[in-house]
């Protein structure tokens, strides 16, 4: 048995809830004017409406993940590189005997090009390494206490100790707040170390 759907008038089956081919609701309790002319979900609208959701929410997540053009890095505001330049130009040392035991001194001489004009927060790193990329030993020292404004070398990273050193580079980071921004590395030329000689 089948019933005529009053909108398009296809014939269906007697117990279907809507016309398979207008959409038509038999249920529908509204008096008879047409649904099909443009109601937001009638006509694979949608379809159309679930795509725009999508991209919506696709493009949401996509800037979140720092795609957009905003770079959320702890380098980007937190950290500038580059607040400090410097020229390690020497490395030195020195030994010397106190009480019948010989100590050993190395440190470091550099031209600071470039420095902030607040030096609060920053320290310098200065580490000793070895052929092995072993750490000899280093110093941590605030930039305050090392720089002062000058157009030749300053000297910093002293380190002593009482085993003979056999340095072959030094690394000197710059640190800004708990974070290394920048760093140097200069090899050590022994031959002007007169106790390695």
């Amino acid at each position: 048995m089948t019933k005529k759907c009053p909108e398009c008038g296809e014939f269906v089956p007697q117990d279907a809830h809507f016309c398979a081919n207008c959409g038509h609701d038999f249920f529908d309790s509204s008096s008879g004017a047409s649904k099909s002319g443009g109601g937001l979900f009638s006509d694979g609208k949608i379809f159309l409406v679930l795509i725009a959701i999508v991209i919506v929410v696709g493009a949401g997540i996509f800037l979140s993940m720092g795609f957009g053009g905003n770079d959320n890095s702890d380098t980007a505001d937190d950290a500038p590189k580059h607040e400090v330049d410097l020229t390690i130009s020497n490395v030195d040392g020195w030994d010397g005997e106190s009480s019948g035991k010989t100590s050993y001194a190395l440190y470091t001489e550099a031209i600071f090009n470039k420095v902030p004009s607040d030096l609060k927060g920053y320290n310098i790193k200065t580490t000793y390494m070895d052929k092995n990329n072993t750490e000899i030993g280093h110093e941590t020292e605030t930039l305050a206490n090392v720089y002062y404004d000058t157009d030749y070398s300053i000297s910093f990273g002293y380190y002593t100790t009482y085993k003979k050193p056999n340095p072959d580079h030094v690394n000197v980071e710059i640190i800004k707040d708990g974070k290394v921004i920048d760093n140097f590395t200069s090899k050590i030329d022994i031959g002007k170390i007169d106790y390695l000689n």
